[in-house]
């Protein structure tokens, strides 16, 4: 359990370092992380997840 959770605080230490640089950045700079690409993923996967379970649960 310890394990996953140390997994879990990774990732978001990750992405929120990330979104922490890209927001103090100057506009000038190019953005480390495109975040439009990555919702419109996050997006597109939800949907995909949702349909799956829909179906596996026959509603």
């Amino acid at each position: 359990m310890r394990v996953f959770l140390a997994f879990l605080l990774g990732i978001a230490v990750t992405v929120g370092g990330a979104f922490l640089r890209d927001s103090v950045a100057a506009p000038a700079d190019r953005p480390f992380v495109n975040w439009e690409v990555v919702k419109e993923s996050v997006d597109r996967t939800v949907g995909q997840v949702r349909e799956q379970w829909n179906r596996l649960t026959s509603r």
